[in-house]
């Protein structure tokens, strides 16, 4: 008599399998049941399709995953479920692919990555402003540039900026005749098959004499930044820059380290009528609150933002930008996780 009532059954549980990247898997489990069970794959939580690397077939109650040519991304648990009308059973498979380590340094050693990073700059109001960066990758990382998380065809004309390539792994970006709405963060997207990197650099674009109020109203000014150590409190209106404020050539981000595995803190304190709406960025990227970030406003008026656990990931360009009806204003910090 058999004691299931037909419902499915795991004769033979999948068990753990190790490749070589490279070479193909098998996953297999035998299944019995009665009708004649459906068996589907899935990984984390959604259904493997029989297309592209994945192929399935059954040999009797005997059912096969095969993925062909594996990689360190194929790594991890695989589930196989069996039904039918009378019930339905799961088990699950582990596949392991060896020579993930030497996989990884070989991305590590070719993905893209900044030997030198482009630097912040401030420039007067119709003078051009130049981005430069020397990136290594192999092959040669596609570079895309970005200006507050957009990209700089969907907001600037093609006549208003350049974008060129020299040997020896140099970019540019040039952007011709500045204006005040020029003013904020630009971020260069290195990317190669091998994976990713970014940095960030802001530009700060001074309105001139007779201009000071179109800068007000569209452009970036300095705001005022603390790290988590300070505590003398300065303050600035939204959009309104200070007459004794110097005007260097060069805007230089303010340096803050940190240690991996610590905490990070940045204030940022701003006032201004009607109260400006604050926004957070990294390397031109939005800010959310989430596992990694806080962002606040503490008893002292200061907007923080709290990077939790430090990785290296997390080294680049923060900026706090607040706006309201007048205009802009953006305060800046380079954090680098040591």
């Amino acid at each position: 008599m058999d004691v299931f009532g037909g419902a499915p059954r795991f004769l033979a549980y999948p068990r753990p399998v190790v490749v070589q990247s490279g070479t193909d898997a098998v996953l297999k489990c035998q299944i019995g049941g009665d009708p004649r069970p459906a068996v589907i794959w899935e990984r984390n939580n959604e259904k493997i399709h029989p297309e592209g690397r994945y192929r399935v077939f059954e040999d009797g109650n005997v059912y096969n995953l095969i993925i062909t040519s594996v990689t360190m991304e194929d790594s991890g648990q695989y589930i196989c479920k069996a039904k039918n009308c009378i019930g339905e059973t799961y088990a699950a498979a582990t596949l392991k692919v060896e020579g993930e380590a030497q996989e990884m340094e070989f991305r590590e050693e070719n993905k893209p990555r900044f030997l030198i990073k482009p630097l912040s700059t401030r420039v007067g109001r119709g003078e051009d402003a130049v981005f430069s960066c020397k990136l290594w990758g192999n092959p040669r990382p596609e570079v895309m540039w970005e200006k507050d998380g957009k990209k700089l065809n969907e907001i600037f004309e093609s006549t208003h900026f350049a974008i060129s390539y020299q040997d020896g792994g140099w970019f540019q970006l040039k952007i011709f005749k500045t204006r005040a709405p020029d003013g904020g963060v630009y971020t260069c997207k290195a990317r190669n098959e091998f994976g990713e990197s970014l940095a960030g650099a802001v530009l700060l674009v001074d309105a001139g004499p007779g201009h000071e109020d179109e800068g007000n109203r569209n452009g970036y000014t300095n705001g005022h930044w603390k790290a988590h150590q300070g505590k003398q409190r300065s303050g600035r209106q939204v959009a309104t820059r200070l007459k004794d404020d110097p005007l260097p050539n060069s805007a230089k981000v303010k340096m803050f380290a940190v240690t991996e595995g610590k905490h990070a803190k940045f204030r940022c304190y701003v006032t201004g009528k009607p109260k400006p709406e604050i926004l957070w960025r990294k390397d031109g990227r939005l800010i959310l609150s989430g596992r990694r970030y806080l962002l606040y406003e503490d008893r002292e008026g200061y907007f923080t933002l709290k990077v939790l656990y430090c990785k290296q990931q997390d080294n680049g360009v923060y900026v706090c930008s607040a706006s309201n009806t007048a205009g802009q204003t953006l305060s800046a910090v380079h954090l680098i996780v040591k």
